[in-house]
């Protein structure tokens, strides 16, 4: 398990989930990404339950990709995202 997904809620609370590698190449990346950004759920199978969470009740997501190179990720990431940023607070 070498990727973190964060889900912060609305209500304050926060659920994190480790995750191996979902698909091969940036290519592949790309579209299930392209799914994730249009989809009105986030769908995560874990420890043998589905969880459906809607995503408007989902303040924000952090996901670590910790395995891809800088270049790999942009690649991925819809033309309009900012990359190489830093959280400054």
């Amino acid at each position: 398990m070498d990727r973190i997904l964060t889900l912060h809620f609305i209500d304050g609370t926060k659920m994190s989930f480790d995750f191996g590698e979902q698909s091969p190449n940036a290519s592949a990346r790309k579209m299930k990404l392209d799914d994730f950004m249009t989809s009105k759920h986030v769908v995560i199978e874990a420890e043998g339950s589905v969880m459906i969470f809607p995503v408007s009740s989902i303040k924000y997501m952090a996901l670590s990709l910790p395995m891809l190179s800088p270049k790999g990720t942009a690649a991925a990431l819809p033309r309009h995202a900012i990359t190489g940023a830093r959280i400054r607070s």
